[in-house]
């Protein structure tokens, strides 16, 4: 398995490419470009042609054209920088006689590649925030590079080492061959005679060009494809074992344990985290709600930078901060467009169980108050934390709703309705024990027993239609189950028809007690460049089976599951969107898709959205998100029904609480109720007429009665370095490096016709005022902030508050200058003298 990330792809005229590797098995391959690995952290075992070498952190390496070479790892970090030898004919008379031998394990004079690496730790350095003219340095930096190899490391001593190309394409017509039918009964004798050699020269022939037997290679080959099967819980190990080639099962489980040390189920098992997911056909990993954060190299490159950086190299200097200016006219004598404000439809925290924490409240009670949202999603409102389902010795069902009321009592009692969510099993209940999930052991497996799950939720139903009046209950949502669309490791089951009965009994049995009470689902998951092909399998079951939906709900993420093909196999991991506007690619087609069925009359609440599924993405925190809140929703207001932003605050028990109170938490409260940028978007967002009068790029404005709101926002993109998961300069106290080409934004609007004299009130969020995460950089590490440190990032983290007065005759003239991910509300009142 291997992390492989290209983080520089140099234009066509330097045919220079930059990776960043986490390794752990790079099977045997070979390329005619020039290689030159550097490993930052932890130990590398390589194999060039016969020769064996372990390299450590601070060791390189350079793989010559055409070398056969492998690599293994446990962990460790590198960077892999590629030359293709047509960068070298401008200036070298014959590339095909060039070799290198440089490789520090192997020469006694470690002064050598000083400047090596001083080129390798500049092309970071410079690339990091790279300008639009850093095509010239990395030139610069690539011919310097050059120069250093060819000066003092050039060397005829190995070259008959390397494979000549006519053997080369030999083997490479042998290698295609073999890769193409791994999964078949090939043998050695298959293979010559389809070369057209001897079955005694093709054996000697792949033992010297690979340094292993046919046999041997053909066995690592299907089990390098039956590792990454294994990450599919769906197969079982016959299937795995069959599905590669292997000829039984015995002989896969021998051949694995070999290799790996351990029995496959035992890997399966000690890798599920990798496997938690949610690709909607395939049900295959995709997505991983364990993961921390980008992969980070911040650490691991800057010290790679400071430790091979002479005294005397300057740094690439600060940009300077660019301006851009736009101007508007702003007619305000038409007809405006009425707005529902369907943005605070729906909020939402993890678990019914956290409404019952006073922090969850507090932070619920100061939402409600400045902004007021209408229905509230959570999960687990059947877990066995709230004591709700037991049974007795002769396995009668018991239960108790004593906690699901407090918590109920507790909604209603601040202006919130639930949307019931029958989730997830209680242990009594459940098929599979061990089939649970996040720090706190939620059960998702399906019932044991269906009457009783239906009986469990005929209950609970009823229960609550007589505690709070069946006119209450009608006003409320219901569904069953959350993102049923995953995998079988996260919330869905293995097979999709499992979750159609649930979600058709559950319907049924709340709609046998009342069909007014509205029943939805199916809280499908989708992300960017993504099909929504599950969400519409479910639709289609619905219509056949006279079950469908009052509502349907959904849930976007701004990820990209995009797999990436590379030389080595299929690199799967969580991206991020790498577009700006995928957010409404996602509505776009969503209500193509719904209308083609003629089901677009159902209400769609979106009840998850984020740019992210981590909890420990560092830019959750920043003036980024409330830049990406308020371009998401202005450039998308009111298409759906709901834009439920998950979620409220960082005390959750999806994880284990990282001590840091700034750690990149999904919550728009940290876990002592420190507002972040994102929650103060809501609230301007919140301050909006009911009459849109006009919107473009960067800005939305409404009217209410006599007053005019304007909301302007500043946003900026991440680079595609860090949506590929990959962070090379984000540190806990750097988190805006991922940024290129941002500027301030000059904002020049002429409303007209407006006469008389104004008072025009500025509220705005920007790096300095309004940002928790940027004020708490003053007072140390985030970890150590004590009571007195909290209450002062509580009051101090407000938007900044400015007035201006001004007269008009016919055209009132705004401006306001915005930093990079600002957010302004420009409010406009007529003053009125006595």
């Amino acid at each position: 398995m291997e992390f492989r990330h290209e983080i520089i792809s140099f234009p066509k005229k330097l045919p220079i490419k930059f990776f960043l590797h986490r390794i752990g098995n790079v099977s045997r391959h070979w390329h005619q470009s020039l290689e030159l690995i550097v490993v930052m952290k932890g130990d590398v075992d390589i194999t060039v042609n016969s020769l064996s070498y372990r390299l450590g952190a601070g060791d390189l390496i350079l793989i010559n054209s055409n070398e056969v070479h492998e690599l293994h790892s446990a962990d460790a970090t590198m960077v892999a920088l590629q030359i293709k030898l047509e960068l070298l004919k401008e200036v070298v008379a014959d590339v095909k006689k060039m070799y290198f031998d440089c490789n520090t394990v192997k020469a006694d004079q470690p002064e050598l590649f000083t400047n090596i690496k001083r080129i390798v730790a500049q092309i970071l350095q410079y690339n990091i925030n790279g300008s639009e003219f850093i095509d010239l340095k990395n030139a610069a930096l690539i011919y310097e590079l050059i120069y250093e190899l060819c000066t003092n490391f050039s060397s005829d001593e190995q070259k008959t080492l390397r494979q000549p190309k006519e053997g080369l394409d030999r083997l490479q017509r042998i290698l295609e061959y073999v890769n193409s039918h791994y999964n078949e009964p090939i043998s050695l004798q298959q293979v010559a005679k389809q070369q057209f050699l001897s079955v005694p020269y093709l054996s000697k022939y792949f033992k010297n060009k690979l340094g292993l037997s046919f046999s041997d290679y053909l066995k690592d080959l299907r089990l390098y494809y039956a590792v990454n099967d294994l990450l599919n819980e769906s197969l079982t190990i016959d299937q795995i074992a069959a599905k590669n080639g292997f000829p039984n099962p015995r002989s896969f489980v021998v051949a694995f344990s070999e290799k790996y040390g351990e029995l496959p189920s035992i890997w399966r098992k000690k890798h599920a985290e990798e496997m938690l997911g949610s690709v909607e056909t395939t049900k295959e990993k995709s997505v991983n709600y364990y993961q921390d954060e980008p992969h980070s190299y911040h650490e691991e490159i800057s010290r790679f930078i400071e430790s091979n950086l002479i005294e005397q190299q300057v740094a690439p200097p600060a940009k300077i901060l660019q301006r851009t200016s736009s101007a508007h006219q702003i007619t305000l004598n038409k007809p405006g467009k009425t707005l529902k404000h369907y943005f605070k439809t729906f909020i939402g925290v993890s678990r019914v169980k956290e409404v019952l924490y006073a922090d969850v409240q507090e932070a619920l009670r100061t939402a409600q108050r400045e902004i007021g949202f209408k229905y509230i999603k959570m999960h687990s409102l059947l877990d066995d934390d709230l004591m709700v389902y037991s049974e007795d010795a002769e396995g009668k069902a018991l239960y108790n709703f004593q906690l699901i009321d407090k918590a109920f009592d507790f909604l209603l009692s601040i202006g919130l309705k639930p949307l019931v969510q029958f989730s997830f099993m209680p242990a009594k209940l459940a098929s599979d024990l061990s089939k649970t999930v996040f720090y706190v052991n939620i059960n998702t497996s399906p019932p044991k027993d269906l009457n009783k799950w239906n009986g469990l939720v005929h209950a609970l139903t009823l229960h609550l239609i007589k505690r709070y009046g069946i006119a209450e209950v009608r006003s409320w949502l219901f569904c069953v189950w959350n993102e049923p669309s995953s995998s079988n490791l996260l919330f869905g089951f293995k097979e999709d028809e499992t979750f159609f009965t649930l979600y058709q009994n559950t319907y049924n049995t709340v709609k046998r007690i009342d069909p007014s009470l509205q029943f939805g689902g199916p809280a499908a998951f989708s992300t960017y460049n993504k099909s929504e092909d599950w969400l519409f399998s479910f639709l289609n079951f619905c219509k056949d089976q006279q079950c469908l939906p009052d509502f349907i709900t959904v849930h976007y993420y701004d990820i990209d599951l995009k797999s990436t093909n590379n030389y080595i196999g299929i690199d799967k991991q969580l991206n991020l969107s790498p577009v700006t506007n995928s957010f409404q690619q996602f509505i776009d087609r969503l209500q193509l898709r719904l209308r083609a069925i003629k089901l677009d009359n159902l209400p769609v609440y979106m009840t998850e959205w984020n740019s992210t599924v981590s909890h420990k993405d560092l830019m959750n925190d920043t003036c980024f998100k409330s830049a990406y809140v308020i371009k998401n929703i202005l450039e998308n207001y009111d298409r759906l029904n709901s834009f439920g932003y998950w979620l409220l605050t960082d005390l959750h028990e999806e994880n284990r609480l990282p001590p840091q109170q700034f750690h990149g938490g999904l919550g728009l409260f940290t876990v002592n109720n420190i507002k972040k940028p994102a929650y103060h978007a809501f609230c301007f967002l919140n301050r909006l007429g009911d009459e849109l009068i006009a919107k473009g790029d960067g800005y939305f404005i409404t009217r209410k009665e006599q007053q005019i709101q304007i909301l302007l926002y500043n946003y900026y993109h991440y680079d595609d370095i860090y949506a590929n998961g990959i962070s090379i300069s984000i540190s806990h106290q750097e988190r805006y490096s991922h940024f290129p080409g941002k500027a301030k934004r000059e904002f020049i609007l002429e409303l007209m016709p407006l006469a008389g004299s104004f008072e025009i009130r500025h509220s705005f969020v920007n790096r300095s005022y309004g940002s928790a995460f940027d004020h708490s950089l003053l007072l140390g590490h985030d970890s150590e902030l004590s009571l007195q440190d909290i209450e002062y990032l509580k009051q101090i983290s407000i938007p900044r508050i400015e007035k201006e007065f001004a007269q008009a005759a016919n055209t009132l003239t705004i401006q306001a200058t915005l930093e990079p991910f600002e957010i302004r509300l420009i409010e406009v009142s007529a003053r009125h003298t006595v």
